[in-house]
């Protein structure tokens, strides 16, 4: 017996990824490059490198940008030692973390304390 395999249309990114890379795109236009971001906003060779071509550099950590420079956060979110490392390094932070990963993470402390 043949089975058919449906596939939604259009298939894309996550919300929280998809507002990640808008994200990018708006502090490009409203500050100019460089922006930098940390880690990679989506895992799409192509969408990361139309974001480089607009200014965009991504780095591993807050320690390769220089200080006092634009950092966004992607959508997968970071530790607080990150926030506090690039709050110590006076540089402007643009949170794009995933409401959901937010979520996720609060709970994660919820239950740590209990």
């Amino acid at each position: 017996m043949a089975k058919r395999v449906l596939l939604a249309a259009p298939r894309g990114y996550c919300a929280g990824v998809d507002r990640a890379v808008i994200t990018v795109e708006k502090a490009l236009e409203l500050y100019g490059a460089p922006v930098y971001v940390r880690k990679q906003i989506v895992h799409n060779i192509h969408v990361v490198s139309s974001l480089e071509k607009k200014g965009a550099i991504f780095v591993d950590e807050t320690d390769e940008v220089p200080e006092g420079s634009i950092v966004i956060f992607s959508a997968h979110g970071v530790s607080p030692q990150v926030h506090k490392e690039a709050a110590q390094r006076n540089l402007k932070t643009i949170d794009a973390t995933c409401p959901l990963v937010t979520k996720v993470h609060q709970e994660a402390r919820r239950f740590a304390k209990d």
